[in-house]
């Protein structure tokens, strides 16, 4: 059994999977929760571990590691993972990857009906460039001999590129001293966005796209602003990484969102590169609709831990 442990800055999804003779992992139960509600992670991975036998705990993580203690980014909540270890040290391998690092592991067990063509492209055999949409900003790229590279590539500085970008990166210092990519591109990136184009208060980021499904103009034009960002941040992740292969969109959101972004805008941003514009339109965008993306990810590099690949 592998037991895998997605932990975002919401929610934790903890999930048991069965290794198959085939190498690929089933999934045999899930359990989710609150990750602010969580005040001893090692205790709840005893509880789910309770009856089997576990071949590899592989652990999915929000934010970065110092001296093997992990700070959730957006929660600010302590892991300390030699604790993990030492509580889990009759498990063969355990492993503690970046959660784009597990999202990244997932793009080569995705099935058909688990990811959606956002931009038409001809994807090559190459680097894929990984961006997750959801509390924060993930990014990863996947060489094409299958290595994943995590990176804190959302919290780069946000560069507006025409006079409303600007305004709205004036606004954003207003709150906050660093201006990072996932202040706008990130749920509360989403409320950010409203209160720049209303003039009101931040509202729940909740609210904002049920106002815009609703057909509320300001909502809609505050989505639009948002897929225009989306698009550049993007197309700068896909010359970052030369990602030939493609450019995978993640993330709990993206699901929920995606009717309302229009694909022209995208695209236009995404492609606005200069000299490398007709290369980026080579470029294909697909959007991952499996929220266990990142578990699916986890099992499939816990199963090649156990076989021993």
């Amino acid at each position: 059994m592998i037991l895998t442990v997605d932990i975002g800055g919401t929610k934790t999804l903890c999930a048991l999977w069965e290794r198959k003779e085939s190498g690929s992992a089933i999934l045999c139960s899930q359990q989710k929760y609150r990750t602010s509600s969580i005040d001893d992670f090692p205790g709840l991975l005893k509880e789910q571990t309770q009856g089997n036998t576990i071949d590899a705990l592989c652990l999915a993580m929000a934010g970065p590691v110092t001296d093997n203690k992990l700070e959730l980014t957006n929660t600010g909540q302590i892991i300390d993972l030699t604790r993990i270890k030492d509580s889990f040290a009759q498990v063969p391998h355990v492993a503690f990857l970046n959660d784009l690092e597990a999202l990244g592991h997932s793009i080569s067990v995705l099935g058909q009906n688990q990811r959606q063509t956002f931009k038409n492209g001809i994807a090559q055999k190459g680097t894929k460039a990984v961006v997750s949409i959801g509390t924060g900003l993930g990014v990863s790229a996947v060489t094409k001999e299958g290595i994943v590279l995590p990176s804190e590539g959302g919290h780069m500085e946000f560069a507006p590129q025409d006079a409303r970008q600007r305004g709205l990166l004036s606004h954003m210092e207003a709150q906050y001293d660093h201006v990072s990519w996932e202040r706008l591109l990130s749920g509360q990136g989403i409320a950010n966005l409203y209160s720049f184009v209303s003039g009101t208060p931040t509202l729940d980021p909740s609210i904002v796209t049920e106002k815009a499904f609703a057909g509320d103009p300001l909502a809609l034009e505050t989505m639009d602003l948002f897929t225009q960002l989306l698009g550049a941040v993007c197309g700068n992740f896909a010359l970052t990484f030369l990602s030939s292969g493609g450019l995978y969109l993640g993330g709990g959101i993206m699901p929920k969102i995606l009717p309302l972004l229009k694909k022209d805008l995208f695209q236009g941003a995404f492609c606005a590169k200069g000299r490398f514009q007709s290369w980026l339109e080579t470029v294909p965008v697909f959007v991952i609709l499996d929220e266990m993306a990142p578990s699916l990810g986890a099992a499939a590099y816990g199963e090649r831990l156990s076989s021993g690949c």
